[in-house]
């Protein structure tokens, strides 16, 4: 049979199931009734026999992402520990969140080719002229007066610890609060996250540019990588949670649109969730070791370092358990 029909044939437990999960995602295993319970059991193996038979028949992306999230879930249900205690903790972060990130590395690619873009941009009109500073940078804005500082090569600076304290804590509130904006603009269809993405890039690249005309690139990276590696990151998964929420509403594929919008929400939210850590970690970095009197050299190693640790953890972590999920149980 083909795909339209395997769907239409198969789509009545994907639904249920789907339906089961939320309800213990929301309250937790032991508030299902028998019925339900039993059910979950049963819909798991069928949905990882689905899951296998997709893939053998190469059905579309979409589809088999639909398959693997049912199937990852109910596993997690049925067979790991409840995930509000500690190890529950740690399971999301050693298992859960660079899963999720790997689902949905088209989007966090997109996301990363939107902020590039925008450096782009921003890069090349103000090497064209530095008047075009004032299209990405207003005067009287934050962001001119740390563009000043910039210029001047005079951001390493002597601090106490508390204030860089309070300094950390006021970019983590402000990382934030971007990346709520960024995931939450995904409802416009993705246009308003994709929007954001381009204008964080164009900032960027503007400010990069101004560093070429002043010759201040000495001063201005190693004040930037430190924290810069993780920041942007974070900023581009919260852009791919914003961007699988647009996907979703604008090309459900074979499904529902409200069941395309759950899938995709019940992955951003992870994305959001992990990525809230790795803005406290820039924060921190940025607070007490990118504008500090630490040599260069040293900084740099430390955002070279970060990523060396970053992206191994995103892309390996996890894995072991990938594969258990869409094996059948007895």
């Amino acid at each position: 049979m083909d795909e339209r029909e395997f769907v239409q044939r198969r789509q009545p437990d994907w639904e249920r199931l789907t339906s089961i999960l939320n309800r213990a995602a929301s309250s937790g295993l032991q508030r299902l009734t028998r019925e339900e319970v039993r059910d979950l059991g049963t819909l798991y193996r069928r949905a990882a026999s689905d899951l296998a038979y997709a893939r053998a028949r190469a059905s579309s992306p979409s589809l088999i992402q639909h398959l693997n999230s049912l199937v990852a879930g109910s596993y997690a249900i049925l067979y790991q520990s409840d995930t509000r205690d500690w190890r529950g903790l740690l399971c999301f972060f050693t298992h859960d969140f660079p899963q999720t990130f790997r689902r949905r590395l088209s989007y966090f690619l997109a996301a990363v080719g939107f902020l590039l873009l925008g450096g782009l941009i921003g890069y090349l009109l103000v090497m064209q002229s530095k008047d075009n500073i004032d299209i990405f940078v207003p005067p009287g804005s934050d962001f001119r007066a740390s563009l000043e500082v910039w210029m001047k090569g005079e951001t390493a600076e002597r601090r106490p610890d508390a204030e860089r304290a309070l300094y950390a804590s006021g970019l983590m509130q402000n990382n934030i609060g971007v990346t709520f904006n960024v995931f939450a603009l995904g409802i416009t269809g993705g246009l308003g996250t994709a929007w954001v993405l381009l204008l964080n890039g164009m900032i960027l690249g503007a400010f990069t540019a101004m560093m070429t005309h002043v010759q201040q690139h000495g001063n201005f990276w190693p004040g930037i990588v430190p924290h810069g590696v993780v920041e942007l990151t974070e900023t581009c998964i919260a852009g791919a949670a914003g961007l699988a929420i647009g996907w979703a509403i604008l090309a459900p594929g074979p499904y529902r649109r409200r069941d395309a919008l759950i899938l995709a929400a019940r992955d951003a939210v992870k994305l959001v969730i992990g990525g809230i850590f790795l803005l406290i970690f820039a924060g921190l970095v940025e607070g007490f070791i990118s504008h500090s009197l630490l040599p260069k050299p040293v900084k740099l190693l430390f955002g070279i370092t970060s990523a060396a640790v970053l992206f191994p953890y995103l892309f390996l972590a996890g894995r072991e358990k990938e594969s258990v999920p869409a094996k059948k149980t007895g």
